[in-house]
């Protein structure tokens, strides 16, 4: 099993609309989709591009691109544009093929038990969503990245090092404080729209930030 996925089952994508439904499961870091019979998910159709369209597989989530394909890939009938988060029940189109996204880790209940709707803010690990007072919040990846990694450490800090390496780990943690500052910014604005104090997440000077949620028991042995 490949590094940080040893707690969370593959997900699978499963045809629709043929007699006889064929299955993918999505195990590999990567999942390439296209006309090519190099494509991991070979797709034989002329509208298809022969490198259309590919998955990444991350600890608690997928994410699909459109990898520059003469005619797009959609997702619920809607176009690709950037990466975007599979759920659960997603469809995917290829040409005219069509693929459903099925993630048995959507179903599991995290361990902690805690009800969303008592939190400010909640994220689970597997599927991937996070949370405000119940709410489903609409983040960015890298938003998301950053809420599930100070939810991960309940009041402890994240040192901007880690910020960097964990939420930007494509340029290996070289990133400044001004890119760390701006999506801390967004994600308070977009927790404040929710319903949820943007203060749930706290600048601690000169060492990072922590999330303040209540009811959320610290890592034990830490301070």
């Amino acid at each position: 099993m490949a590094d940080g996925f040893a707690d969370s089952l593959p997900a699978r994508l499963r045809t629709q609309g043929t007699a006889t439904p064929v299955e993918f499961v999505l195990e590999a870091r990567t999942t390439l989709i296209g006309r090519s019979p190099q494509c991991d998910i070979h797709v034989d159709e002329p509208l298809a591009s022969r490198r259309h369209a590919e998955i990444v597989r991350e600890p608690w989530r997928y994410l699909i691109s459109d990898v520059g394909s003469r005619n797009g890939t959609l997702v619920n009938g809607e176009s690709l544009d950037g990466e975007k988060q599979l759920r659960h029940g997603d469809v995917i189109q290829v040409a005219t093929t069509r693929l459903q996204f099925e993630d048995p880790n959507a179903t599991i209940v995290e361990a902690s038990g805690l009800p969303r709707a008592n939190l400010s803010v909640w994220v689970n690990q597997h599927s991937g969503e996070a949370y405000a007072h119940g709410k489903a919040l609409d983040l960015a990846p890298k938003e998301l990245a950053f809420l599930t990694l100070l939810f991960e450490h309940p009041g402890l800090i994240c040192d901007r090092d880690l910020v960097a390496v964990k939420v930007w780990p494509e340029y290996g943690g070289r990133i400044g404080s001004y890119n760390i500052e701006t999506l801390v910014s967004r994600l308070r604005r977009k927790l404040d729209l929710a319903g949820a104090s943007p203060d749930v997440i706290v600048t601690v000077r000169g060492r990072g930030y922590r999330l303040t949620n209540p009811d959320v028991t610290p890592v034990a042995g830490e301070p």
